[in-house]
């Protein structure tokens, strides 16, 4: 007996494109937190703190505005930045690719994560938006102001 007598109807299986969001792509992902230390990292390192910070203030541009409202005191409450697990599997794949490491508790790129950031950096077509809002809140994402943002939540 095959499939068609039991559903008495013919039958089959069609492979159709289905939209997958870009923060959920690990290429995007990983080439994100690659553009985040090098963008935002004193000496190319960063605390996973301030990689969350830069992840979260690339999904609105609200996230930005918040922050700035906040760093000027114009606001009490501290930006609730989410903590994305998509981060820290991206850090993970980048790690085992060679393009991270572990230095002194921080994620600090290797020099091969140097050329695929300069890479990234260099192509003005590529994560535009991204690259304005990281080079925006630079200023005001020093690991303390991180650590700050993270204590009064």
């Amino acid at each position: 007996m095959n499939l068609e007598d039991l559903l008495n109807s013919p039958f089959s299986f069609n492979q159709r494109k289905t939209f997958t969001p870009c923060e959920t792509r690990p290429l995007w992902k990983c080439s994100l937190v690659v553009l985040i230390i090098g963008l935002t990292g004193r000496d190319k390192r960063c605390s996973l703190k301030k990689i969350h910070a830069g992840n979260w203030l690339t999904k609105s541009v609200e996230h930005l505005d918040e922050l700035l409202e906040w760093s000027r005191s114009e606001t009490l409450f501290a930006p609730h930045i989410r903590l994305d697990p998509t981060v820290d599997r991206a850090i993970d794949l980048i790690a085992a690719s060679g393009f991270v490491c572990k230095i002194s508790g921080k994620i600090a790129l290797t020099p091969e994560g140097e050329k695929l950031y300069s890479q990234i950096f260099a192509n003005s077509e590529i994560m535009e938006r991204e690259k304005k809002t990281l080079a925006a809140a630079k200023t005001y994402l020093s690991e303390a102001a991180v650590e700050r943002i993270f204590k009064a939540n």
